[in-house]
């Protein structure tokens, strides 16, 4: 336990239900009741990694999944929404500009809520970039749905 609270903040754990190995994403750089930004690190320990090659850039469609979860779990948490199942229904032009997140390197996700369509649909704009180089690695707009918790529907 005590390498998983190396790994991962511990608030990531409180905001979103996934686990290692399918809990992806490292660090909170920002979370508002909107927006959302993490930090990926791209090493060996990372899931999904191949020896001198990384990360596969497909797997930053679930890094933008991730931290655009963290949005809902900000907003449950803020008693702004109901506790709610979100599942990621697709993606338009996902667009990665490498086919591989390169080893030894950190990658911000930053999402933000682009529209609510009543209670069950939401849209998030998604960007991935190296952190130190600043480059643009991947985009996507993402749409999620919200059913509810089968525990919410109890109360």
């Amino acid at each position: 336990m005590n390498n998983l609270a190396e790994r991962f903040d511990s608030e990531i754990l409180d905001l979103i239900p996934h686990r290692p190995p399918m809990l992806l994403i490292n660090r909170i750089r920002s979370l508002s009741a909107t927006a959302s930004s993490s930090i990926v690190i791209v090493d060996e320990q990372a899931s999904f990694f191949q020896a001198e090659r990384g990360v596969p850039s497909w797997i930053g469609l679930e890094y933008m999944g991730q931290t655009a979860a963290m949005i809902a779990g900000f907003q449950i948490r803020q008693g702004l929404i109901k506790p709610h199942l979100g599942f990621l229904i697709g993606s338009r032009q996902y667009t990665a500009y490498q086919d591989f997140f390169k080893p030894e390197t950190h990658l911000l996700i930053s999402c933000s809520e682009a529209a609510m369509v009543g209670d069950n649909l939401a849209t998030f704009n998604c960007t991935i970039e190296d952190v130190d180089s600043n480059k643009l690695l991947a985009e996507a707009n993402l749409s999620v749905v919200r059913k509810p918790h089968p525990r919410s529907a109890e109360n």
